[in-house]
């Protein structure tokens, strides 16, 4: 699930390491916590291309 360009781009450290740890949180924050991979990437697909949803995601991932 972790791609790494996306996170790049919006300042969050995204690495094999962390990327369970960060695959939970992003799940948590998009409401798709028990969702599959697939459903939950088109729900952080609305997120990414909404302005303030996107911003909203980069706040609650920064360090």
């Amino acid at each position: 699930m972790i791609r790494k360009g996306i996170f790049y781009e919006m300042g969050i450290p995204a690495s094999e390491d962390n990327a369970d740890e960060l695959e939970e949180r992003i799940s948590d924050i998009v409401g798709m916590k028990n969702a599959d991979c697939a459903t939950t990437w088109a729900k952080v697909r609305e997120w990414l291309e909404d302005p303030q949803l996107k911003e909203t995601l980069r706040e609650k991932l920064s360090p």
